[in-house]
């Protein structure tokens, strides 16, 4: 008995020592190991000026208007965003950040209360002669309107948004994620069942690179006067 006794320890102890403890945080999960970092960018969506923004207490330097930042590294966890705008400050908030990953946030205003919304980017790269697409409707001005979205290249291919609206992504976290369309030459157009709203054209999709589209309109314009003023700003993550 004794001896049976000693054979089981011996047992239990070498799948003691095999076991390893994953990080939950971590996108490497075959290796449990993570850089302890997480990458964020900022992007002013508004049109009323530069904002400042500081990632838990370091300053990042002036967003411009329709402009994204590059991709800053900071240590994962509930980190502090402030947003300032003509030396006030109009954001104070934080954020959960998880290691090795991305997030876009957005800094936005709806009537005279600034916000950010933050979402996350998935990069990895599209197939062969892939490109991976996204919309992200930020109509601060002509909010309560939906549109639908076309993004084709005729004898290509072809994506269709519908029934966008402004933060849609915000209930439908489908929306943040990237489709994949074959590479090449596009138009964008915006529209609703009584007439086309904005179109892009000419638009270079290239194989494994990775887009944001984002729907944007003027601060100064009427809702009604907005919604015939959408304005396409094409960002490239990848």
């Amino acid at each position: 008995m004794k001896a049976l006794l000693n054979t089981l320890l011996i047992v239990l102890l070498g799948l003691t020592a095999c076991t390893k403890v994953m990080d939950g945080s971590s996108t490497s999960t075959n290796t449990g190991t993570t850089t302890g970092k997480a990458n964020i960018r900022f992007y002013n969506v508004m049109d009323y000026g530069n904002v400042n923004v500081a990632l838990n207490g370091a300053d990042q330097g002036d967003v411009a208007i329709y402009y994204s930042t590059a991709y800053k590294q900071v240590a994962a966890g509930s980190r502090s965003i402030k947003v300032t705008f003509s030396g006030n400050t109009i954001v104070d908030a934080n954020a959960d950040l998880l290691s090795d990953k991305y997030y876009s946030c957005f800094i936005y205003r709806v009537g005279f209360n600034w916000r950010i919304s933050i979402v996350t980017d998935d990069l990895t790269t599209p197939a062969t002669g892939k490109a991976g697409v996204r919309v992200l409707d930020f109509r601060t001005q002509a909010y309560f309107n939906y549109v639908n979205v076309r993004v084709i290249s005729v004898g290509l291919d072809q994506l269709d948004y519908t029934n966008r609206n402004f933060l849609d992504h915000l209930s439908y976290d489908t929306y943040t994620t990237f489709k994949q369309v074959a590479a090449g030459t596009y138009n964008i157009n915006v529209f609703n069942d009584a007439t086309n709203l904005s179109k892009k054209t000419g638009v270079t999709l290239g194989s494994g690179k990775i887009y944001s589209v984002l729907l944007v309109t003027p601060a100064d314009l009427t809702a009604a006067d907005a919604l015939y003023n959408i304005s396409l700003d094409f960002s490239t993550l990848k």
